[in-house]
């Protein structure tokens, strides 16, 4: 985490705040800034696109990741499961404990990206040159599993991720204790100060927004299987809020969870806009794992 305060000059005034930060910053992108940057302005949190005006003090943060050239991912020969497919988009079963891409964290050449490649080559999409993740719309946690919606085509890529307010993710979850039978979380996410590995509820006016709806469909002696929608996609949303009114997801420890073999989280159905049909909404989803 890159975190730094600093007074505007009048060389710097008139600058957005994102190139400013990648200039003082060289070490991490303009794009990674604009995706993941934090920016304040006098105590008031600014957007990426504010101007920094002479003699003003900022306080910036963002995630440092370490760069990984397209050379560097190595095929792997795992097979995926393909749920359904267009010309120019494929969702995917993505299984549990295995990551999106490769990270700093996760260097072993046995990711989801790791394996698209060797599955599809190169009928992915490449939108981001600086941190390749070819085909990578949006992501699952490690621990997750269920539908992946993967982009073909960098057309795809750009109006999936366009349109992206507009998907319906449904999940899946199995926690411990019996919550009401509707509910809505609201609660600002932000990375655990005091553990970074982890992400934490809070009030700080840095936390990122995040609502999370569920209903239980289910109730199964002391736990509770749960229908879950989010609109917004926060990392570890859903474990974080359930965690949160008491409600853990099993085997997700890292949440107060109790043990089990697996985290019982499972992506199961995306609605999305096609654009390889003008927008009409199309529907996919994976079977409910066994161990549910």
């Amino acid at each position: 985490m890159t975190q730094s305060t600093f007074t505007v000059t009048q060389k710097e005034s008139g600058t957005r705040i994102d190139v400013l930060c990648a200039q003082k910053f060289p070490d991490i992108s303009r794009t990674r800034w604009q995706k993941q940057g934090m920016f304040f302005c006098d105590g008031q949190k600014k957007k990426n696109n504010a101007k920094a005006q002479i003699d003003q003090q900022w306080s910036v943060e963002c995630e440092e990741e370490t760069l990984i050239s397209t050379t560097d991912i190595e095929p792997w020969d795992f097979p995926l499961k393909v749920l359904a497919e267009s010309k120019s988009w494929m969702v995917i079963e993505k299984p549990e404990g295995i990551s999106i891409h490769p990270s700093p964290s996760d260097r072993s050449g046995h990711t989801i990206v790791n394996a698209l490649v060797h599955q599809f080559g190169k009928k992915l999409s490449s939108m981001d040159e600086e941190v390749p993740r070819p085909g990578i719309v949006h992501r699952l946690d490690k621990v997750t599993s269920g539908a992946l919606l993967v982009a073909k085509t960098n057309a795809t890529h750009k109006y999936l991720q366009e349109h992206w307010t507009e998907v319906i993710k449904t999940y899946f979850a199995v926690v411990t204790g019996t919550p009401p039978q509707k509910g809505k979380i609201e609660g600002g996410i932000l990375r655990d100060t005091r553990d970074r590995k982890k992400m934490a509820v809070s009030s700080s006016e840095k936390s990122k927004s995040a609502t999370t709806f569920f209903e239980v469909i289910e109730k199964r002696g002391d736990t509770s299987l749960l229908k879950v929608n989010i609109p917004t996609g926060r990392t570890h949303q859903i474990r974080v809020h359930l965690s949160a009114i008491g409600f853990s997801i099993v085997g997700d420890t890292k949440y107060k969870g109790k043990p089990s073999e697996r985290v019982l989280l499972h992506a199961g159905k995306l609605e999305f806009p096609d654009p390889d049909k003008k927008g009409e909404m199309t529907v996919v989803e994976s079977t409910m794992p066994r161990d549910f």
